[in-house]
């Protein structure tokens, strides 16, 4: 359900930031606009979980980390996440690999650390309670480290959080997404909830 409080809902200093991020995106994000409203309950505590998960990892790269969100917003459904962040991956790789990756990770040539983390947040994302301690033997066979798996499960979880937010409050799509992507790829996720 899109929210009117949301477009309007927001401080004369947010509204003047927007402003700004509306000429350097295009448009406003819908979670940055749901992260600035009354952010002190949310955003103000969940936007800098997100920029460290998404821009501060020791262990994979930004194009392997905006994988990861697509592929966890695929496995929720969210179209709205999955798109913007598909075109986010596309400032690495090609998009004939992305789909491949997003239609089958079996068979995407792709190294065996991603292939083997993409099939635990597939499991993580999608049927977490079936999951034990089998399911990290894969990943230490792939060289995986504890602090690369943890930081993978990041990832997860803050997508599995902003793809019901998305859902929730009927995210529009992108009606500039290249543009976005570009902005998001290259300054992170800092601007994620403006201050008011």
């Amino acid at each position: 359900m899109r929210l009117n409080i949301l477009k309007n809902g927001h401080t004369f200093l947010q509204k003047l930031q927007f402003r700004m991020i509306k000429k350097m995106m295009g448009e406003v994000p819908g979670p940055i606009a749901v992260m600035s409203y009354r952010r002190q309950f949310f955003g103000k505590h969940f936007a800098p979980w997100l920029n460290k998960t998404m821009r501060k990892m020791k262990h994979w790269t930004v194009g392997e980390v905006e994988l990861m969100a697509a592929f966890v917003s695929k496995n929720n459904e969210c179209q709205y996440c999955y798109g913007d962040h598909v075109e986010v991956a596309k400032n690495v790789y090609e998009e004939k690999l992305i789909m491949a990756i997003m239609e089958d990770i079996n068979t995407a040539d792709i190294d065996d650390k991603l292939k083997a983390i993409l099939q635990f947040l597939q499991k993580l994302t999608v049927n977490p309670s079936t999951l034990t301690k089998d399911d990290i033997a894969p990943l230490r066979e792939a060289g995986l480290s504890n602090e690369a798996i943890q930081e993978a499960v990041q990832v997860c979880g803050a997508f599995s959080v902003i793809n019901r937010l998305a859902d929730a409050f009927d995210f529009e799509l992108s009606s500039r997404p290249a543009k976005v992507a570009r902005f998001l790829f290259k300054n992170g996720y800092g601007m994620a909830s403006v201050k008011g």
